[in-house]
Formats: C-alpha cells, sequence, structure tokens
C-alpha cells in the first residue's frame, strides 16, 4: 500500500490553516458523531479533555478502526486523554479497504479536526486497530508530521518493516491475539532498527489495547516529546513513570523478564539513571535460563506458524476432510479448562485461520476464482463452525462454483445456526440456479430461527 501524496500535502495544508478551536464542543465527554463541515458524509467521534483550552495547543491521536468504528478508539483513549489534555479523534470512514478511500477519510478528519480545536502542529499522532494500524504507520511513514504511532495487533504494511523508522511505535497484542506472533516479531525488527519503541503483551484477544494500557501509551508517548524537546521536561513524572515500570516488570517467565527490563533501560536512558539496568540486563541474557527460555518461545513461536502454514496449504489443495479433523482437535485443545502456551498457541492459530479463510472471499468470488474461494471459507468453517455468515457465504461459493449438493448442505447448517435473512436468500444471484430445487425451496420456505 502505497501513500498518495495527497494526505501529505492535506495534513500541511490543514495545520497551517489551524483556527483558534473558539467553536462549542461538549469537553470531557465522547462525542459519537461530528460530521466534516466540507463533506458530511465524512464523520469522526471526538473527545476533547474537560481541562480543553481553545487559547492551548493540544496534542491530538488520529485514530483508525478496521470497521470504521473510530467511536470505539476514542472510548479506550478518552480517560488517558482526559489525564494528558489530548485531544481524540477516530475516523468513521476509514477501514479496512481500498486506499483512495482512507486517504479521503483522513483528508477530511485532519481539516475539519483542526479547523474546529486547538491542535498542536507539532504533536500529532496516529493509532490504529489491526489493518487500522497500518494506515497508521503507513500515514507516519509517509509523513514526518506524524510523531508517534499506537498500533493494535497489526505492524507496518505487508507485515514488512523498513530499514529506518523514525517515528516512536507502542505496539499490542493480546495474548491469544492471531497477529501476537507479527508484533513478537516487530518487536525484534525494531531492535535491530534502532527505532524507538515499546511493545506489549496484554491478556486479550485482537482488539484495541484496554484503557489502562492506553494510558500507559499516551505517557509513553509524552516522555518521547520530553527526550525529542517537544515539551519541557518534568522530572516528578518522569521519575513517577520509571517507579511505576520498574515495579511492573515481571520476574518470571525469564524472557518477559527481560523484555521488560530492556525495554525500560531504553525508553528512559538519557532521562533517568539506567546504569544499573543495564548491568543488570548484560548479566541476565548471557545466563542458560534466559537463553533456554528464549528458545522455547521461539520453537512454540515457528510451530504455531507452521501448524497455520500446513493448515492452510492443505484447504488449498482440497483436503477438506483433513482441515475439518485438524480444526476439531485445535477446537478442543482451544477450549482446555487450564491456560497454557498450547491452549494460547490454538487460540491464536484460530483465530488466524478463521480471519485468513475469510479474509478476500468476496474479491475472489466476483473474480470467478470460485475453488480458492471455497478453500479460504471451508478453512474458516472448520476453526469456527459455529457462525452462521460463514456456512451463508460457503453456500453462495459452491454454487456459483456449480456444486448444487455442497451448497445445499452448507446453507442448511447457515440456516440451523441462525441466518434469518430471507430477502438475502430471495434475491441472492448466487442461487439462481438452485430455487427450483426441491430442497432449496424447502429450506428456505420457512428459515430456521
Amino acid at each position: 500500500m502505497t501513500l498518495r501524496p495527497c494526505v501529505s500535502a492535506g495534513l500541511l495544508a490543514c495545520l497551517s490553516l489551524i483556527a483558534s478551536g473558539t467553536e462549542a464542543l461538549p469537553c470531557g465527554r465522547v462525542v459519537e458523531r461530528v460530521e466534516c463541515a466540507k463533506n458530511p458524509a465524512q464523520a469522526y467521534a471526538l473527545y476533547l479533555p474537560a481541562n480543553y483550552a481553545p487559547a492551548r495547543r493540544h496534542p491530538i491521536l488520529l485514530c483508525f478502526d478496521p470497521g470504521a468504528n473510530g467511536r470505539r478508539a476514542v472510548e479506550r483513549f478518552a480517560p488517558a486523554a482526559e489525564k494528558f489534555g489530548w485531544i481524540v479523534a477516530g475516523s468513521l470512514n476509514s477501514r479496512n479497504g481500498p486506499w483512495d478511500a482512507n486517504a479521503t477519510a483522513i483528508n477530511a478528519l485532519v481539516q475539519d479536526v483542526a479547523a474546529r480545536t486547538a491542535v498542536d502542529p507539532r504533536r500529532l499522532y496516529a493509532a490504529g486497530l489491526s489493518g487500522g494500524a497500518r494506515v497508521a504507520c503507513q500515514l507516519a511513514l509517509m509523513n514526518k508530521l506524524i510523531r508517534g504511532v499506537v498500533a493494535c495487533s497489526a505492524g507496518f504494511p505487508g507485515s514488512e518493516v523498513p530499514g529506518r523508522v523514525d517515528f516512536p511505535v507502542f505496539g499490542t497484542a493480546g495474548i491469544e491475539d492471531f497477529n501476537h506472533n507479527e508484533m513478537r516479531r516487530l518487536d525484534t525488527a525494531l531492535d535491530d532498527a534502532r527505532a524507538l519503541h515499546r511493545i506489549v503483551i496484554f491478556d486479550g484477544g485482537h482488539e484495541w489495547l484496554p484503557a489502562p494500557l492506553a494510558e500507559e501509551a499516551l505517557a509513553w508517548l509524552e516522555l518521547e516529546a520530553m527526550r525529542a524537546g517537544m515539551r519541557p521536561r518534568d522530572e516528578a513524572f518522569i521519575a513517577a513513570q520509571f517507579s511505576a515500570r520498574r515495579a511492573a516488570v515481571p520476574a518470571q517467565p525469564p524472557g518477559e523478564n527481560l523484555r521488560a527490563l530492556k525495554s525500560l533501560a531504553a525508553d528512559f536512558k538519557g532521562l533517568a539513571d539506567t546504569a544499573g539496568l543495564e548491568q543488570q540486563i548484560a548479566a541476565r541474557s548471557g545466563s542458560r535460563e534466559v537463553k533456554t527460555a528464549l528458545k522455547a518461545e521461539r520453537e512454540l513461536l515457528q510451530r504455531e506458524d507452521d501448524l497455520v502454514g500446513s493448515l492452510q496449504e492443505r484447504a488449498f489443495e482440497g483436503d477438506i476432510a483433513y482441515v475439518r479433523r485438524e480444526g476439531a482437535k485445535l477446537r478442543a485443545q482451544a477450549d482446555a479448562a487450564t491456560d497454557t502456551p498450547e491452549r494460547r498457541l490454538a487460540r491464536r492459530a484460530i483465530g488466524a485461520l478463521a480471519a485468513g479463510g475469510r479474509e478476500g472471499q468476496r474479491q475472489l468470488l466476483a473474480a470467478r476464482e470460485y475453488e480458492a474461494a471455497i478453500a479460504r471459507l471451508e478453512l474458516s468453517a472448520a476453526v469456527r463452525p459455529d457462525r452462521p455468515q460463514t456456512h451463508f457465504d460457503l453456500a453462495r461459493a459452491y454454487a456459483l462454483n456449480g456444486d448444487r449438493k455442497a451448497a445445499l448442505v452448507a446453507l442448511e447448517r447457515a440456516l440451523q445456526l441462525g441466518f434469518n435473512d430471507a430477502a438475502r436468500l430471495a434475491t441472492d444471484p448466487a442461487f439462481e440456479k438452485l430455487r427450483k430445487d426441491p430442497k432449496f425451496q424447502a429450506l428456505t420456505a420457512k428459515p430456521a430461527p
């Protein structure tokens, strides 16, 4: 994905005309929808802190959600924005999809929020979830006005980290996030690139970071702003952050302990005395315990990648019976009562296979690549068989491919699981050749609740 020049030019033009922010907007609560004055089809959710003052410039966080749910992002960051005096704006148009549409949404968002509020042009930040994180990272890569990124559950476009990253990156992933491995690799790649970054794994899945972690993210960006001279040093704030981070370093497991210590030392170098931390890191890095733990982590992540790749390959080879058997094994492992690395692996693999199975199926069907779409959807259904939409999409794919029997089996399953869009059943062109089939008529006469 390439960032078109219109976004860069739009940011510069908008920020050169920043208004005084005198328009009355509610403060201290999330405004669910603000329509852009010059393009009402574009809108965003907005949070202004209670201490917002039009006469003072405020940092702003621009948020991009893969499903255009900017309100969800704003709600997660609102408590932190209140604490640190930030503006947060979440696009209600930017979503996973063509870049041109995202560029339009970005330009409209920046232009409108800059006209309505008192934005500090030196302190623009971007945040995103999943595909929205890739939008945020790409925007920062192509526009030096973006001073930092909060990347949730994904990194750079194509999962490729450029050789040089000139902006701070605060990344997050849930321990059961199907992009967990990508974020672990991002941590290593940013280390190699000597880029300012912090990657935090939390107890969750593929989602926006929880509100307490959002506060950590903005606090971290405040520290980086002090380091870069974009705001005055606050010694009390630095000391409090250093103390809190030091107290939160986990003693176990060894790999997590070492990563937390290295992150702490990197984040506060030049801001606090980190000499003792660096000695501790050097001693632990060479220990047999840590080396063994890190090796085990790498092997587990590789096994997960191999498992996902193997099932995807078998699905595209048409070995659906195998995919279904292995999917059932994964689900049993994921449902284990005890939380273990193996259970987490299974849950991440299921998430990756389900998301990958549904991704792009509409484009494949539009291109008449029916067998490829069927393979993806069968894979998704194998690991998450309780999703009626997946079975309905599978029925469509089989019908378009001319397999009446398989289409009817998938459709029956979709109805059993609760699919009840009667209008879609009656009008979808995919079922045109099936509508005279007695079984189709029996199934659709009264869709299952």
